[in-house]
């Protein structure tokens, strides 16, 4: 069997997840994970992963004066369930499952998944993933957070923000 890099990312996600899923415990994100059924009209996302999406497309991107939308307002579960179609199967199970496991980490601190946290609190578990001593749980918000950004970057009440500042044709 020759190694592509196709094999060689499948198994990188799969060292990724495995350590992050024994850090935060397999029981309760194996639970709300397995055989949810995708919320409608989406085609892979359930309705706690949306909600997951949101809450943390709202921590990334709060109300602020420069952009007149928040982060779920972009439509970020729409995009990360696109991306979910253009993975292979494996890869998908193992993006959903890593969407679980980072929506109950803040469980521990805060008491409640992270889709249920406020504000504040869902700002400060943001920045403890980024943050984190392990580089494991830093790789997979990053990964995360970067297809929730090009969500948010690419709406149209977004993108001329972005366009002034990289005049590349970007949001034309």
């Amino acid at each position: 069997m020759s190694l592509t890099r196709r094999r060689l990312l499948s198994a990188a996600g799969v060292v990724v997840t495995a350590a992050v899923v024994m850090t935060a415990g397999v029981g309760v994100v194996a639970d709300a994970w397995w055989d949810q059924p995708a919320a409608s009209p989406l085609l892979h996302l359930s309705t706690d992963e949306v909600a997951f999406v949101d809450a943390l497309a709202d921590a990334i991107f709060p109300p602020s004066a420069t952009f007149a939308i928040r982060g779920r307002e972009a439509g970020a579960a729409l995009h990360v369930d696109e991306v979910l179609q253009g993975m292979e199967p494996f890869q998908r199970k193992m993006l959903r499952l890593s969407l679980h496991l980072l929506d109950q980490m803040p469980r521990s601190a805060y008491g409640a998944p992270f889709r249920e946290l406020g504000p504040e609190e869902g700002g400060a578990a943001l920045l403890g993933w980024l943050t984190h001593d392990r580089a494991e749980i830093r790789g997979l918000i990053a990964s995360v957070y970067i297809f929730v950004s090009m969500a948010y970057s690419l709406h149209p009440a977004v993108s001329p923000t972005f366009a002034a500042q990289f005049r590349c044709g970007y949001g034309a």
